[in-house]
């Protein structure tokens, strides 16, 4: 394994650029670096995060900070890998986190559930919302792989879904609306 670096243009009126370095961390893991910044509704904003994925591609902590508008902010969750998160309960069950300012954490799930093409899998995240990093709660999602590089992403019982391009190791290329792969 050998480490990969991807970068992301933000598109359609959210301004912004995301860069994400992924470093095999021995056991079969990876430990992903990101920054991701932009403008949304005219609201300025800028993140880093740091995740960290057994093999599996499952969670096992993810530290984020950020300034916006409303102030700096940061986020610390960890877990088990198998959906027990330390001192978050409401998450029991949870194996993936979903970042709205990420592009990056769509892989974690593609990985993880590893379809074969016309295969689906649903699974609940710990989503995290708004670019200041306020808004964590539970959301199901679903997966399907529509073809040998695409997916449709859904939330379940929700009024949203993507149709997502991938590459060979289930990093986004295009994600309609959000982002665009530019290295």
């Amino acid at each position: 394994m050998s480490v990969r670096i991807a970068a992301w243009e933000h598109v359609e009126g959210r301004r912004g650029f995301e860069v994400a370095r992924l470093e095999p961390t021995g056991d079969g893991g990876y430990r992903i670096d990101g920054h991701s910044t932009g403008e949304d509704e005219g609201m300025a904003w800028g993140m880093h995060y740091a995740l960290v994925v057994d093999a599996s591609w499952a969670t096992l902590s993810l530290e984020a900070a950020g300034l916006s508008e409303e102030g700096p902010w940061s986020l610390s969750l960890a877990s088990d890998g198998a959906g027990r998160w330390d001192g978050a309960p409401e998450y029991a069950g949870c194996r993936d986190v979903d970042m709205v300012c990420t592009v990056l954490t769509n892989t974690l799930a593609v990985r993880r559930l590893d379809l074969e093409v016309g295969g689906s899998g649903t699974l609940d995240a710990v989503w995290i919302g708004t670019p200041a990093g306020r808004e964590v709660e539970r959301m199901p999602q679903r997966y399907t792989r529509v073809g040998i590089r695409a997916y449709r992403f859904e939330v379940v019982g929700g009024e949203f879904e993507a149709d997502l391009e991938i590459d060979e190791f289930g990093l986004v290329v295009t994600y309609p609306g959000l982002a665009q792969r530019v290295a």
